[in-house]
């Protein structure tokens, strides 16, 4: 009836102006990925990608990296980016074991807070991450929309209803420190 979800092409969107952001709006960031072919992880990297060429001259993207869904191959990988780029400025993980692997590179090494680390995906080890200073951001997804939006259209279509939008989109937010125990949040 209806394909109630996230846009994952503005959500990395989203992602990356967020970490364009954090770093100033200059620098070099790298992309943290789970392999090509996911549809919901590639367009999180377009929309990072587009959003990076289009509204911020100043913002590099170093590299790209997939860990096959590996957070210790992200590590590793992560590492020998820092390596290769020391003065990577900021980091997007487009998945829980992208950001954890990044997340837990940077925090070893020292540089919480001077690489900017962004995480997809609001799980309870992002939070911890955030609360820790190992990430700087989440985006989050609205699960609770998408599954309060579903039983309204069935039940709206049960009852009839003939005009069931065939795309809801239930957004995101931007998790910080400063508002990640905000209840709206």
């Amino acid at each position: 009836l209806s394909f109630i979800a996230s846009d994952n092409y503005l959500g990395g969107q989203i992602a990356c102006r967020a970490l364009a952001d954090a770093i100033g709006k200059t620098g070099k960031i790298y992309i943290q990925n789970v392999r090509p072919g996911i549809s919901s992880t590639d367009a999180r990297e377009k929309g990072c990608e587009d959003v990076i060429k289009a509204e911020y001259p100043n913002v590099i993207i170093a590299g790209v990296d997939y860990n096959e869904d590996d957070a210790s191959k992200a590590q590793a990988q992560t590492d020998a980016m820092l390596t290769k780029t020391p003065d990577l400025a900021g980091i997007f993980g487009t998945n829980v074991f992208s950001a954890q692997g990044a997340g837990t590179v940077v925090a070893n090494k020292g540089l919480s807070g001077k690489v900017k680390v962004v995480a997809f995906d609001a799980t309870a080890a992002a939070i911890e991450m955030l609360k820790n200073n190992t990430v700087d951001l989440v985006i989050a997804q609205k699960p609770s929309d998408m599954g309060y939006l579903a039983v309204e259209m069935a039940v709206a279509y049960l009852n009839g209803a003939t005009s069931i939008p065939k795309h809801i989109p239930t957004g995101y937010a931007v998790i910080t420190r400063d508002n990640m125990n905000d209840p709206n949040i």
